[in-house]
Order: C-alpha cells, then structure tokens, then sequence
C-alpha cells in the first residue's frame, strides 16, 4: 500500500498549499481520500496519463476542505478526461448526484471492497456526518483515517493495530470545548496511537496560520508535509 500525500490543511489552505486530499495506491487499485484544494492538480501531476483512472474517492465528509473540489472532478469526467462513472463514498450524497458519478452513502459498519482493497467505514465525532474509514490492501496491511473528529468513546477501538494512522490534529493544545468536540488536539492523537497500538501515525489538517506546532518526540510520529509518499511495509 502506497500513501501519497496531496493536501494538509483545514479549514483552509496555506499560500502555495492545499486542503486534506490523499491519494492511496495499491496494486493497481486507486483511492483518492478526500479532496480538498488543489487535490486534482496533484493527482494529475501524480498520474498524468489520460483519461485519469480512479476507481473510487471517499469523502469522510461534505465540508469544503474536504469535498470542495468534488466538482472539478465531475467536470474531468464530463469532459473525458477520467473515467467514469465515477464512485464516491460519502456520508452525504445528495450533491454527488450528477449522471457521471455513482455515489454510495457511507454509515458505520458499512464494508466494501475496490478492487484489491477493502473499506470499512466508522463514524467520527464531527459537526457535520463523517465516517473514518479503515483500509486493509492485498497482503493485509492497514491503514485509517479519520476525516475530522473529535475523541470519543469508541476510538480507540476503531483504530486499534493499524499499521499506519493518518489522523486529524488541527488542534496544537487544548481549546474551547466546541473545539475540542470537532478536532483532536496533538497530544489527543499521539495518545491514540500509543492507546491503539499504531505502528506510526501521520498527523494531518494542520491549521495554516503559521504559527509552529508542538515538537513530535515520538518516534513513530510524523507531521504531513505535501509530496510525502509513504509504504506500508509492516507484516
């Protein structure tokens, strides 16, 4: 399983950068995570080949900085340029409802499989519907990630033993409690890791006001840079 990552930000982008979007790529199935800003450039530029392949894109949910670009994409489709009917998992579907997409309404519990990939999808604590989604590749590597959400009861458990966590840490320390409801802070997602029993997690939708971040000690911890590319090696 390969990470790609496209978009780091939320809820809006840095200058020069872009909103959550992460591309995963295994064997010769492609997923695309979210696309916030900027993620069809980037996906191009990543496979530039045309029609662009895509066999699915999962919302985690409808807010702008995770979807908003939903309708380049319809319009790469409409055009030629992608293939299509193009498959979009979200927990909301009544804007994905244009004849060149086939959209699936995501809920908790629901699994499926895209080609060598399968998906499970959990719901997060957000203001609006969101689902996590746990992805295990062809030889049973894992990955999930969280869209937004605050902690919650359950977390721990939706995440446990994956081989990688890509995780919402738009909070650097403690906030307001509407906050802290819809966002995890640093501390929140290195505690889920070491809790989950992760084997690295990536902290991802960082807010881009360019004040610096806490420092990571942690080993198996890593801020989201855009460009970086990450295998899954553990077995």
């Amino acid at each position: 399983m390969k990470l790609s990552i496209l978009g780091i930000y939320g809820p809006f982008p840095a200058p020069g950068g872009g909103c959550s979007s992460y591309l995963v790529e295994d064997r010769n199935t492609r997923i695309l995570l979210d696309c916030g800003s900027g993620a069809l450039q980037k996906c191009r530029a990543i496979h530039p080949e045309l029609p662009l392949r895509l066999d699915a894109v999962v919302l985690s949910h409808m807010h702008a900085d995770h979807a908003g670009e939903i309708d380049l994409f319809r319009y790469q489709c409409e055009f030629g340029l992608m293939q299509s009917p193009l498959k979009v998992f979200s927990p909301e579907t009544d804007k994905l409802q244009a004849p060149v997409f086939d959209p699936v309404r995501t809920y908790d519990g629901l699994q499926v499989t895209i080609g060598s990939m399968t998906l499970r999808f959990a719901a997060m604590q957000h203001a609006v519907p969101t689902m996590g989604v746990h992805i295990t590749d062809a030889e049973g590597r894992t990955l999930f990630y969280t869209g937004d959400t605050g902690w919650f009861d359950g977390l721990v458990d939706a995440v446990k033993g994956v081989d990688l966590l890509l995780a919402d840490a738009c909070l650097r320390y403690e906030s307001n409690e509407k906050a802290l409801k819809n966002h995890m802070t640093v501390a929140q997602v290195l505690s889920l890791r070491e809790q989950a029993d992760c084997d690295g997690v990536i902290l991802t939708h960082l807010f881009p006001d360019g004040k610096p971040y806490p420092q990571i000690i942690d080993r198996k911890a890593v801020y989201a840079r855009e460009g970086m590319q990450f295998m899954s090696t553990r077995k």
